[in-house]
């Protein structure tokens, strides 16, 4: 529940604490007087959006901070736990900072938020009814979603929807399949005559670098045989010449030194190694040599090989792996074609299958909320009639529409006011006051499955009077032995049943308009809820308004 209101530099107020710690609190006061600031400033901690101009002229930040309190297990805890947001001892504290160059800035016990954080957990924590709200009320697309809150359904709802993306998906994996396939059969002889050149040529990754050296070493044979000719002549030319003779003098003259000095030994060693690597190297250059022979027709096959793989290469990707690849996608590609019965029968069974889930689930939500809705009929009737509609039946009708995302039903809310009237849907034949009842018969329905503490009501009782102002706000106390109630009102009956008074004034301080809210009880409690009787205050007023608050009127 909300426990403290801080505000500082916002529009009109300069500065303001407000301790909500009753379970029923009223602000009232004149029209223009400053109510709306106070809803604009708990909506910024809610998560709406803010604008530069709220933040007082002159000053440089506007700070709204907010206290709210919550039950162990609650729906609040989880959020705040799932994100480590936790505060202590179930306090929840949510800042929002406003400055005149347009930044704002969030927090949660601290911790820096986004705005979308600020909205999830509002939802959670302040459940907003207003005009605006009764005008919801008239939307199907709400109702539904009041009479899902009343079924506890979110389970089922949950299971419903993914049946329902699963079908979506089964269906559109069916299109994809025809469009892909008609696509395909147009370009499957294209296709077929290319993979049918690909294979025939027998594709083997990296044979285009190999035939390339090859074609490159046969032309350049002339200069390699003369190289290596010239290379095996220097190993190999005479005792004076060669280098294996002249190593065969420097051993015969090195093993004469070794008599004298055998520490020359190792250097006898390395020579003999050095001829025999030299030796063994002009034997392989001399195999090398012996098999430089390329026919004529040796050559014209490498590079007929090589101009159709460059063919090929130019034509499907630029390069062999690319070609390669290629080939191996347009055998997938003729296989699926091939295989489209196939593949279209198994989607056709996947498709029957999400078709018979989603039914299946379908019957059961429409089951859940038929029961619900006669349930909650009854309560709604019966909440209208202790608010004055004497005669009035509420009911919800469900009807059957095409499988959405929400389920197989649309949800109508109908009123029939007085007794010998057609009954017909509430956006058609409520009035505004009847409205504003039926936004308090369906939250005064909906308490116990309600997780939101705090009910905050705007002007909830626009356009009521008399007997039925009485009614509301007996209800609105009512509803605050489960719930936190903050309303926004102009009718005494529900200012004489709060627990907790404020009110909200405009004056000049220093030439500035200023708004002040200040609790208020005793006798200027009396004198504010006369005001609200008669307009202005009497001595006839003031007696009725002390009569209003000892419960006498």
């Amino acid at each position: 529940m909300l426990e403290r209101l801080e505000i500082t530099n916002f529009v009109l107020i300069r500065s303001l604490v407000l301790d909500f710690s009753s379970p029923f609190a009223v602000l009232t006061g004149e029209t223009g007087s400053g109510k709306s600031i106070i809803l604009g400033a708990l909506g910024l901690v809610l998560g709406e959006k803010g604008r530069a101009d709220v933040v007082r002229q002159g000053e440089k930040e506007a700070i709204i901070n907010a206290l709210f309190s919550y039950r162990a297990g609650s729906a609040v805890e989880d959020w705040l736990r799932k994100r480590g947001l936790e505060g202590d001892d179930h306090g929840l504290v949510i800042q929002r900072v406003i400055r005149s160059a347009g930044r704002s800035m969030m927090s949660i016990n601290g911790y820096s938020v986004t705005r979308s954080d600020l909205e999830d957990l509002g939802q959670l924590l302040v459940d907003v009814s207003s005009q605006h709200a009764h005008q919801s009320l008239l939307k199907k697309s709400v109702q539904l979603s009041l009479v899902d809150k009343a079924a506890h359904d979110e389970e089922l709802l949950s299971e419903y929807r993914k049946a329902f993306d699963e079908l979506a998906g089964a269906k559109e994996e069916t299109e994809r399949l025809v469009a892909e396939n008609g696509r395909l059969s147009q370009e499957r002889d294209y296709i077929s005559f290319c993979l049918d050149e690909m294979e025939k040529a027998s594709l083997r990754p990296g044979e285009d670098d190999e035939l390339s050296e090859d074609l490159k070493r046969i032309s350049q044979s002339g200069l390699i045989t003369g190289c290596l000719d010239e290379s095996v002549s220097a190993l190999r030319g005479g005792m004076d010449s060669g280098a294996l003779g002249l190593i065969a003098r420097a051993q015969s003259s090195l093993g004469k030194a070794i008599k004298a000095d055998s520490s020359l030994q190792s250097f006898a060693d390395r020579l003999e190694s050095t001829s025999i690597e030299l030796e063994d190297i002009a034997m392989s250059l001399g195999d090398y040599l012996s098999s430089m022979s390329f026919s004529e027709g040796e050559l014209e096959e490498k590079s007929a090989r090589l101009a159709q793989l460059q063919r090929l290469k130019k034509k499907h990707g630029g390069s062999l792996e690319a070609v390669i690849a290629r080939r191996d996608e347009y055998r997938g590609i003729l296989e699926n074609v091939d295989n489209f019965d196939h593949l279209l029968k198994e989607n056709a069974k996947r498709v029957a299958q999400a078709q018979a889930r989603l039914d299946d689930l379908g019957a059961k939500l429409t089951q859940v909320r038929r029961r619900t809705a006669s349930r909650l009929e009854k309560t709604i009737t019966a909440n209208l009639q202790k608010l004055g509609l004497k005669s009035a039946v509420f009911t919800i009708e469900l009807s059957p529409v095409e499988a959405g995302p929400r389920g197989l039903d649309e949800v109508v809310f109908t009123l029939c006011a007085n007794k010998g009237e057609k009954a017909g849907p509430v956006s058609q034949v409520a009035s505004g006051g009847e409205l504003s009842r039926i936004m308090l018969a369906v939250k005064c329905a909906l308490e116990a499955e309600d997780e939101v503490d705090t009910l905050l009501f705007d002007e909830i009782d626009a356009g009521l009077g008399g007997v039925v102002a009485n009614s509301v706000a007996c209800e609105l106390k009512n509803l605050s032995r489960s719930h936190q109630v903050i309303t926004i009102s102009h009718l005494a009956q529900i200012a004489a049943r709060a627990e907790s008074h404020f009110l909200v004034s405009k004056s000049e301080e220093e030439g500035r308009t200023v708004s002040t809210i200040v609790e208020i009880g005793g006798e200027e409690r009396v004198r504010e809820i006369a005001r609200l009787m008669a307009g202005d205050v009497s001595h006839i007023s003031l007696e009725h308004a002390r009569s209003l608050l000892e419960g006498k009127a």
